[in-house]
């Protein structure tokens, strides 16, 4: 069995550059988008350390997928270090680069072959509490990442992040699921403060 990888900030980058070298052929450039732990390790000082990556190629997903094998190959890795299965949890009214940031471009500019861009903090936010379930209590780490992210998003009350959720879900169904998930993250964020 191979073992997961443990990226540190600097590992990351360098298996992204790595990486570059593996999906861009000559004037391609493909655009992908981290989320989870892995782009708050790139982003912010949350993490030390991440042993999956969670990116979506915005065009060019075999060629990601096709590198990523070959990365997983070369150096032992489980085929499930860089995986796009966070994309049945993103917003389908919201199409990345939009709401994304760019944080890092390998090989730096003009000849980059791979742009790596990470949500804003609203919008990891909402797609981090969306996920959430009622039923079972956020664990330590799970608060702090939500309570950072409410902290630069501007997010002052429960209101404030029924608000932003209501933003990017829609329909009376959802709109009631993300009233009660503000209100729970809310209370159980706050509880630690």
């Amino acid at each position: 069995m191979t073992e997961a990888p443990s990226f540190t900030r600097e590992a990351l980058v360098e298996t992204l550059t790595e990486l570059a070298g593996l999906v861009g052929v000559q004037d391609t450039t493909v655009d992908l988008a981290l989320y989870g732990p892995a782009c708050l390790l790139l982003a912010t000082d949350l993490y030390a350390t991440v042993t999956t990556i969670d990116a979506v190629a915005v065009e060019g997903q075999l060629q990601v997928d096709h590198a990523v094998a070959q990365l997983a190959g070369k150096h032992g890795w489980p085929s499930t270090w860089m995986t796009d299965r966070v994309r049945k949890h993103l917003n389908r009214r919201v199409e990345s680069p939009s709401h994304h940031l760019l944080i890092l471009r390998v090989p730096a500019a003009p000849f980059q072959r791979l742009r790596v861009f990470v949500p804003e903090w609203d919008y990891l936010l909402t797609l981090k509490v969306s996920k959430l379930s009622l039923k079972e209590p956020l664990d330590r780490r799970k608060r702090r990442e939500l309570r950072y992210l409410m902290n630069v998003s501007g997010i002052r009350a429960a209101g404030d992040l029924d608000d932003l959720l209501t933003r990017y879900n829609s329909g009376p169904c959802e709109k009631r699921r993300m009233t009660a998930l503000a209100q729970a993250v809310w209370w159980q964020c706050a509880a630690d403060s």
